[in-house]
């Protein structure tokens, strides 16, 4: 269920159900105190290839900058009661739509998707996802991927996030 107000962090802990979250970048997600939080998930996207250049080649052509798109987004949050999205708004009028970061937010500015992406090699984004994951978060929902093969370069980026995770 939604966990990104502390009213929806509540009702998971009361109903024991996972509270999901439309995360910050991992570095400014804090950890859940012991015993006090819900289970945790995060909602996200993934583009990771064998190059950073390579990942954001494909993300920056899937999710071109769409000025149309940017006014609906905008007027969207103008007239939702979502914390979570007020939330993501937040950090997005802080970054450029098209700047170069593991977390991105391009999509999401765009009105293209309503989560954060996180964008780069395969070891980049590992290490991001390896974070988020060792900040508590078990529950993680992918926007979904644009073919079968972008789901094997999100594999690929799965099976080195729980390999440091392993190692850690």
């Amino acid at each position: 269920m939604s966990g990104s107000s502390p009213a929806g962090q509540q009702a998971a802990r009361e109903l024991q159900a996972t509270a999901v979250e439309y995360p910050k970048p991992p570095a400014e997600c804090a950890a859940a105190p012991a015993g006090e939080a819900a289970p945790r998930g995060i909602r996200i996207g993934i583009i990771g290839r064998a190059t950073e250049d390579e990942a954001w080649a494909v993300a920056l052509a899937r999710y071109p900058e769409d000025r149309k798109g940017q006014l609906t987004q905008q007027l969207a949050t103008k007239v939702s009661d979502s914390v979570w999205r007020r939330q993501l708004s937040a950090l997005a009028e802080q970054s450029a739509p098209q700047a170069r970061s593991v977390y991105w937010l391009g999509p999401f500015q765009n009105y293209k998707a309503v989560c954060p992406f996180l964008v780069g090699s395969y070891a980049q984004v590992a290490d991001e996802l390896a974070r988020y994951i060792a900040g508590g978060y078990r529950t993680l929902i992918l926007d979904v991927p644009a073919t079968g093969e972008e789901m094997q370069h999100v594999g690929q980026v799965f099976a080195r996030a729980a390999g440091e995770r392993l190692a850690a």
